[in-house]
């Protein structure tokens, strides 16, 4: 039966691995498109998690089918570590360039800590096994950061212009801080003894499904991206001459309504991020609004 179960799951990891190198594949040519940082930031994240969900597969085969020395298992199990704790990093680091912002104190403290007690917990399990009290209070700090991520995550996700780039973002967000810390709660389960191939065989099925929703999210995501046409864009409803605005200010109000972040406006523009946000600043001003909901609406001829 064990070995059953086991075969199932490599096959659900097989999918797994095929749809998320087909995500991989559609970000790569979702950049060729139109080459920018943030196109470019999206591809290397989905790269760099098929390096991970990868070397989960690695282990799994060792560890559980051919039962590899106490060497393996160290060896990657520290880089399985390393890699999702610099993902609890690159993550809100990705939002943050989607969104056009900036790191804030907490944000910044909030990834750095929760990377570094990921990481920390992982070594002092692999050469040591946990202590219980250290574990604790740990797991409680780690916690504690991962909620004000999740949280300053979801407050961001109104900076995103996109409503398909808001959807896939707050997804591939609540999947991660989801399944990051099942993987840690499996690695207290090992401590049982003869729960350790169910404990591993059920952590190896976690992570063929957080990556296979991942991927399909961002399957959807791309393909509706690149089937848009580029021409459907949506007009300033409200004229030139109606419009209160410098001839710059009016290229940035409809690059806004087109859903670019900041810093793709600059890149466009041949401007900087902060010279976009003081034209933002003043186009917000002379159009009495104090929202971009509001400010769509103005553009869009609704109010």
């Amino acid at each position: 039966m064990p070995l059953t179960l086991d075969h199932l799951f490599l096959f659900l990891y097989i999918i797994a691995v095929s749809f998320t190198s087909a995500a991989v594949v559609l970000s790569l040519l979702y950049w060729m498109q139109k080459r920018n940082p943030g196109r470019f930031n999206t591809f290397i994240l989905f790269a760099y998690l098929t390096l991970l969900l990868l070397l989960g597969g690695v282990r799994f085969y060792l560890e559980e089918l051919l039962s590899g020395g106490k060497g393996t298992a160290v060896g990657i199990g520290l880089a399985e570590f390393a890699g999702y704790a610099l993902l609890l990093y690159y993550l809100p680091a990705t939002v943050n360039h989607i969104a056009g912002r900036r790191w804030s104190a907490l944000r910044l403290t909030a990834a750095v800590t929760a990377s570094m007690v990921y990481f920390i917990l992982g070594v002092v399990y692999l050469f040591s096994g946990f202590f219980k009290p250290v574990a604790i209070a740990a797991a409680l700090l780690y916690i504690l950061s991962l909620a004000v991520i999740l949280v300053d995550i979801v407050r961001g996700i109104p900076q995103i212009k996109q409503g398909s780039t808001r959807a896939a973002v707050l997804l591939i967000t609540m999947l991660t801080i989801t399944f990051l810390p099942l993987v840690m709660i499996g690695r207290l389960m090992d401590g049982s003894g003869e729960r350790w191939e169910i404990s591993l065989s059920l952590r190896f099925l976690f992570l063929s499904l957080y990556y296979f929703m991942m991927a399909i999210s961002a399957i959807i995501f791309y393909l509706k991206e690149m089937s848009a046409n580029p021409t459907d864009e949506i007009p300033l409803v409200t004229t030139s001459a109606r419009l209160p605005l410098t001839a710059r200010e009016q290229d940035i109000a409809a690059s806004i309504l087109k859903g670019l972040t900041y810093n793709e406006i600059a890149e466009n523009l041949s401007i900087s991020p902060n010279t976009v946000r003081n034209h933002v600043a003043n186009v917000y001003k002379k159009l009495s609004v104090s929202s971009k909901m509001e400010l769509f609406n103005v553009l869009q001829g609704k109010s």
